[in-house]
C-alpha cells in the first residue's frame, strides 16, 4: 500500500506524541528503517515538511530561535517553554548583538537587538 507524505507524517506524529523523549531516537530510527525497507527514503523531506505542518496545527510554532548577547536566565528559558509548549526552542549566544535579542518563530523574525536598532538608525540617517 502506498502512503502519502502527509499520511506518513501523521502516523509518525501520533507515535511521537504517545512516546516519551527517551524513545524519540528509537522511533525515528525505526521510521527511517521502515522507509528504507520500502525503498522510499527519497520521500523523507516531504514527510518532514508534512510533519512540521501537522506540528504547527497542533502546537503553533514548530521552532523558536532566541539569539541574544548573553545566555538566557533559567526563569526566562522556563517562561519561553511555558508559552511555546511543544515547540523546539533553540538558543544562540551572539555577543555581537550587544544586548536585546532576535527571535525567530519558524519563518517570522523580530529583531529587538541593540545592534539591529543601530543598523536601522544608520539606514534611516543615510536614506
Amino acid at each position: 500500500m502506498k502512503f502519502t507524505d502527509k499520511q506518513l507524517a501523521k502516523v509518525l506524529f501520533d507515535i511521537v506524541e504517545k512516546g516519551n523523549k527517551k524513545d524519540l531516537s528509537v522511533i525515528t530510527d525505526e521510521f527511517v528503517k521502515f522507509l528504507a525497507e520500502r525503498a522510499e527514503l527519497h520521500r523523507m523531506s516531504g514527510v518532514i515538511q508534512s510533519f512540521e505542518k501537522i506540528w504547527k496545527e497542533q502546537y503553533g510554532a514548530a521552532t523558536i530561535t532566541v539569539e541574544s548577547a548573553h545566555p538566557l536566565s533559567t526563569s526566562l528559558k522556563k517562561r519561553v517553554e511555558e508559552i511555546a509548549q511543544g515547540a523546539e526552542i533553540r538558543e544562540i549566544v551572539n555577543e555581537k548583538l550587544i544586548g536585546g535579542a532576535k527571535i525567530r518563530l519558524d519563518d517570522r523574525a523580530v529583531d529587538g537587538s541593540i545592534s539591529g536598532q543601530l543598523q536601522r538608525l544608520k539606514n534611516f540617517i543615510s536614506a
